[in-house]
C-alpha cells in the first residue's frame, strides 16, 4: 500500500495531480464555514505535492442538491478558505457539473 508520501520529487514534478478532497464541511444560513476541519486536513497532502513540483488540481463536491445546483452547496467559501491556507496559491475554477 502506497501513500502521498512515498511519492518523491522525480515522480511528481510536473506531473498533473487530481485530489479528490473530502470538503463537506458545515455552512451556517449565511454560507459561512462552522467549522473548517476537513478543510484543514487536505493542506498537508496539497502542500506536499506542490513542494515536490506537482501541478495539483482539487475537485470535491458539498452537500447533496436534489434538483440541480443550489448556491447553497458552492464549493466557493471552501476555495477561499483553502486558498487562505495555502497562502493564496491557487487558481480558483467554478465548475457545476
Amino acid at each position: 500500500k502506497k501513500s502521498v508520501s512515498d511519492l518523491s520529487e522525480s515522480d511528481l514534478k510536473g506531473k498533473k495531480v487530481l485530489v479528490r478532497c473530502d470538503l463537506n464541511v458545515p455552512l451556517d444560513d449565511k454560507c459561512n464555514i462552522t467549522d473548517d476541519t476537513r478543510i484543514r486536513g487536505s493542506v498537508r497532502t496539497i502542500e506536499y505535492l506542490t513542494a515536490n513540483g506537482a501541478i495539483v488540481v482539487v475537485c470535491s463536491h458539498l452537500g447533496r442538491p436534489k434538483d440541480g445546483p443550489e448556491d447553497k452547496f458552492s464549493l466557493a467559501p471552501c476555495a477561499v478558505r483553502l486558498g487562505e491556507l495555502l497562502s493564496d496559491q491557487y487558481e480558483d475554477v467554478d465548475v457545476t457539473f
